[in-house]
């Protein structure tokens, strides 16, 4: 953790709120590709990376389909990885982990509100908080003044001054069994209740159509209702299945998939013996605990009754700590989708991944897009370095020769879907996959293996 600096020594703020599959991207980008190219002058700033999560660990939630059948088939041991320990290899460099969550962001003052979850992370915040060293709201540098205190505490919260921003704080499902839904063990504990209660339940409804739905009811048919102790590909029907329906608002299951891989998922689950019921959305849920039962009301004016309940009816973007000013219609961070700025924040903030407007919540999304979001923030910030070096002007044609990189998103959809035990529906670019592919390349393990490359790293989990 880093020391408390002199005022003329303390570094700026690169501070990044969310540490998923983006976040840590942006974390290890900047320290492997970007540290190197800063501090062109003498009177250029140090800088620090303040990563910022509720979580102190990831969820590997590209699993969670499977992880919610039974605690063996992904251990949580795997699923959950520490985030601070895949810094190790960055000692030496100007970093601090925070666990906490932004409530508000004030783009005049650039600060974020962080709610702290105990005592080590409040003492971290305040190490983070000290004076700024030469930065200014508008980026322009001039005549330097003496420096004020830029950070207050407000109880369990504390405000923290950034240089730069970039938001990565991503989406999450509507349950705690497909995505964190704050501290890891709030997951933990839904997946070793739901684990509970599986051997005395009968039924299961899974709401939603899309690939998390599917999924999801497919893992579950597979597992629970099949036996395969039985030749490569030879299942038998269990000795007790369990009534397992699917619910989707759509005619057809994966509605934003090509029609011809929503039938084959379809034909899949319904060989698994799964229920479907289409074109019929869920208008509310009923938790009955004395029975442990939920009662899920339909838009047929009819209800279904089940012992176990997965909601899996899409996501929604972690974005409740920002102004309606910076979000668009649907609550995403209204980003620029060629730069990656959110230009209504001010200078030096920046969105990616699940949380951003352009994203469609693809893999593909964050990691063709780190590497134009920082070559970005690096020009904003030798930008910055160069006006420090010169405030009254005099390299403007060096800030002027900063040239942007555009991110260019691959218009084709690539999705892969496991349903049953050794495969399932896909497409890779827009093409088509095999179903015995889709066990390949993500359905035989989940590619749990590179969670803690993702971590370590930052790298494209495929």
């Amino acid at each position: 953790m880093p020391q408390q600096l002199s005022e003329a020594e303390e570094p700026l703020n690169i501070v990044i709120l969310g540490a998923s599959f983006a976040g840590l991207s942006a974390a290890h980008h900047f320290f492997d590709i970007i540290a190197a190219k800063l501090g062109t002058g003498s009177a250029a700033p140090t800088y620090r990376v303040v990563v910022i999560s509720p979580s102190t660990h990831i969820f590997w939630n590209i699993g969670a389909p499977r992880a919610l059948v039974a605690p063996g088939l992904l251990p949580h041991k795997d699923a959950f990885v520490p985030i601070e320990r895949g810094f190790r290899r960055h000692r030496g460099s100007q970093f601090t982990f925070i666990q906490g969550w932004a409530t508000s962001l004030d783009t005049s003052a650039r600060t974020i509100t962080v709610g702290l979850t105990s005592a080590i992370a409040t003492k971290r915040a305040s190490q983070v908080s000290g004076h700024k060293r030469g930065a200014s709201s508008t980026g322009s540098a001039g005549p330097k003044t003496p420096a004020t205190p830029s950070s207050s505490t407000r109880g369990s919260q504390q405000t923290i001054p950034y240089h730069a921003l970039i938001l990565a704080t991503g989406s999450q499902a509507h349950s705690p069994l497909l995505s964190l839904h704050g501290p890891h063990e709030k997951t933990i504990d839904a997946l070793d209740s739901f684990h509970a209660r599986i051997p005395a339940a009968k039924s299961i409804v899974v709401c939603g159509g899309g690939p998390s739905g599917v999924e999801s009811a497919g893992q579950l048919a597979t597992y629970l209702n099949k036996n395969s102790s039985l030749p490569f590909l030879v299942q038998k029907d269990s000795y007790h299945p369990k009534r397992i329906t699917l619910i989707t608002g759509s005619a057809r299951c994966l509605p934003n998939l090509p029609a011809s891989v929503g039938k084959k998922a379809g034909k899949k689950l319904r060989g698994l013996g799964v229920e479907i019921l289409h074109n019929v959305r869920l208008v509310s849920t009923t938790e009955d605990k004395a029975r442990g039962t939920t009662a899920c009301a339909l838009s047929n004016n009819t209800t279904v009754t089940a012992d176990l309940y997965v909601a899996a009816t899409g996501v929604v973007p972690n974005t409740a700590y920002l102004s309606p000013k910076l979000l668009n219609s649907a609550g995403y961070v209204a980003t620029n989708a060629d730069t990656l700025r959110v230009e209504a924040a001010g200078p030096r903030v920046y969105a990616v991944g699940d949380c951003a407007s352009y994203s469609k919540n693809y893999v593909l999304d964050v990691y063709d897009a780190v590497p134009v979001l920082m070559h970005n923030m690096l020009n904003d910030l030798l930008a910055h370095e160069l006006r420090l070096a010169s405030p009254y002007g005099g390299n403007e044609e060096e800030i002027a020769a900063l040239e942007d990189e555009h991110y260019e998103q691959n218009p084709t959809d690539s999705q892969l879907i496991p349903i049953t035990r050794y495969g399932g529906v896909g497409v890779v670019f827009g093409y088509g996959v095999p179903s015995v592919m889709v066990h390949v390349l993500k359905g035989r393990d989940y590619r749990i293996g590179k969670a803690k490359v993702v971590v370590e790293n930052g790298n494209n989990p495929y």
